[in-house]
Parts: structure tokens; C-alpha cells; sequence
């Protein structure tokens, strides 16, 4: 079955056996009235392994054209997504390895499995850096001029889990085309409940290991979705550019034309 415009509701996560956090943002209401067009916008955690059941079904049945990884290279070549024919693949990443606290001297969840310093405070200097890093910045500016281009057909952007530099682009889209911060924060938290079991079975497997405490709670807070990080971020942006446009047009060079035309693209 094909998606169409009254078959979507609103924000839904796709039918993929192999992808827990695949969700289209067709169907949510706007501004005015309007909603987004189903099966042109999809958010999601990495292609790594996807089955080959999914990917006929992204390129089929979801119509999927291109992919946007905003992953670091050492996570991109780690875990490298799954090439699905007639796809373009771009990457994009959002910050660098120094930045997020990667070397490549390990893999990286096993940097974070030992990582031993204050995790609650990573997490917020994350989506600080997400959202007032000049990288962060330029990379964000360049996904939406990409789906400003983009012709028909589906694009899908990730990160690994498709929580954190995946959900602070998705709620910056979603606020561009004229989301309440109702509905943003709810699109944003619904991958707390989509992860949920993997994130259940990754601490359990720890714990099992024998990890200090200490150790298990960072972990769960890498993992985790919390509102809180989002609203930060909000706040960041409030501080420095005093509104959310302002800070769309100076920081991320995206003109008013810009946001009208990605309305006209995606909403009816």
C-alpha cells in the first residue's frame, strides 16, 4: 500500500521489522490548518544492517530517494549503512569526533560504556554544541537547502539512534514549517518510547557484565530521550539570537524565501 495524504497519521513510525525509530512526519498538522505531506520526510536511527525486507520496503513502498547521515566519519565507518539500490547516500555530519567525545582509538559505544566523567552534563554540552557550533550549524544549514532541492520522493536523515543530532534537526524542520512546540517536543520524545527496548536490553547486558554503577547511569543518560535536553537547546537559542527565526536566518543562512519555499514543498 502506497501512502497517501489520508492514510498517514500524524508523526508515525514506519512498519520496518529492522528499524525501531523509522518515523515519517507526514500527517502532522501546522500552522493555518495545514499538514505535512506523508512520504517526503523521514527521520530515523542508522541503515546499519537493515534487512532486506526493509530496504525494498523504504525504496518501494516509502519511495525513499536519499539518505543524510549526520554521523561522524569514525561512525559512519564503524557502523556503515546498508546501500539500497537507486538511493544517493549523503554525508553530513553534524559535529566532529573532538567534538562529541570520539577518538578512534576504540569503538565508539565502547567509548561511552567507559566513559567515567559526568554524564547529565555531556549530554547538555552536547546539544549546546548542537545547536551554537559553528559545524552544527553549517550542517544543519545544508540539510535543509538539501531537502529545499530536493524533487519527489522520500529523504530520510539519521544518526545513530535517531534521538539526539536527528531529533534537534528534525525539531528545527518541524518549527520551520510551522509546528507548535507542543507537537515538537512530542515528535522528540516519541523516540524514548521507541527505544525503550533496546535501550532496556543494553543495560541489562551491562549489568550482567558487571558494570560499576556509576557507569550503568551515564550510559542510561546516553540513551535516554529527555525533554529537557530539546528545551535547553530552545534556550540556547533564545539567549543568543532572542527568537527561534532569527536564529534560522543569522546562524543557519537560511532566508525567509527559504522557509516559505520548504513550506510550499512539504505542507498542504
Amino acid at each position: 500500500m502506497e501512502l497517501t495524504e489520508q492514510s498517514c497519521p500524524g508523526g508515525s513510525r514506519l512498519s520496518l521489522n529492522s528499524m525501531d525509530n523509522t518515523r515519517d512526519l507526514g500527517g502532522i498538522e501546522v500552522k493555518g490548518g495545514l499538514r505535512i505531506r506523508p512520504g517526503r520526510l523521514l527521520r530515523s536511527g542508522d541503515l546499519y544492517h537493515v534487512s532486506l525486507d526493509d530496504q525494498n520496503d523504504l525504496r518501494r513502498k516509502y519511495k525513499l530517494k536519499t539518505v543524510i547521515d549526520f554521523r561522524t566519519e569514525a561512525e559512519q565507518k564503524e557502523r556503515p549503512d546498508e546501500i539500497i539500490y537507486g538511493v544517493e547516500y549523503i554525508s553530513n555530519p553534524v559535529l566532529a569526533e573532538s567534538v562529541m567525545g570520539i577518538t578512534r582509538e576504540k569503538e565508539t559505544m565502547e567509548q561511552f560504556f567507559h566513559f567515567t566523567g559526568d554524564g547529565e552534563a555531556y549530554m547538555h554540552r552536547l546539544y549546546e554544541n548542537l545547536v551554537m557550533h559553528r559545524r552544527a550549524q553549517s550542517a544543519y544549514g545544508s540539510f535543509f537547502r538539501l531537502l529545499k532541492h530536493h524533487g519527489d520522493g522520500a529523504v530520510l536523515w539519521h544518526c545513530t539512534a535517531g534521538k539526539d543530532r536527528a531529533g534537534v534537526g528534525t525539531a528545527l524542520l518541524l518549527h520551520i514549517l510551522g509546528a507548535d512546540q507542543k507537537d515538537i517536543l512530542e515528535d522528540y520524545m516519541a523516540s524514548e518510547v521507541y527505544l525503550q527496548p533496546e535501550t532496556e536490553a543494553v543495560l541489562r547486558m551491562l549489568d550482567n557484565r558487571g558494570v560499576p554503577r556509576r557507569v550503568l547511569k551515564n550510559v542510561e543518560l546516553f540513551l535516554q530521550v529527555k525533554e529537557s535536553y530539546l528545551l535547553q537547546a530552545f534556550e540556547k537559542i533564545k539567549e543568543k539570537y532572542g527568537t527561534m527565526d532569527k536564529y534560522l536566518q543569522k546562524a543557519l543562512r537560511l532566508s525567509p524565501f527559504d522557509m516559505n519555499f520548504l513550506r510550499d514543498r512539504y505542507l498542504f
